[in-house]
């Protein structure tokens, strides 16, 4: 997700200032997920990033600071600036089968 005016403009080069980014996890993408993004959107100063497991039905919830993840096994919660309300998203919703 990034702010909303770069969005409108739908030139990607302009989309620099990522405010969450969310991974699914694939057989052949945990390690660069949970090891080579997760450093550098740490880095960068990503403000959340989200990495979900639907083999384990959890999401594990990356700050820049973050030593470790914080596990989400109910709710995930994102309130972005200027925004009314949170995005709100049950892990249920999220894993219900299509």
């Amino acid at each position: 997700m990034v702010p909303l005016a770069d969005a409108r403009t739908m030139d990607w080069a302009r989309m620099k200032n990522l405010l969450v980014v969310v991974e699914v996890l694939g057989p052949s993408t945990v390690r660069p997920d949970r090891f080579t993004k997760r450093l550098e959107y740490q880095r960068q100063q990503i403000p959340l990033y989200w990495i979900v497991d639907s083999d384990e039905r959890c999401v594990e919830v990356w700050t820049p600071d973050a030593a470790a993840p914080a596990l989400e096994l109910e709710q995930l919660t994102w309130h972005p600036p200027g925004a009314a309300r949170p995005f709100e998203l049950t892990l249920a919703e999220l894993f219900r089968p299509l």
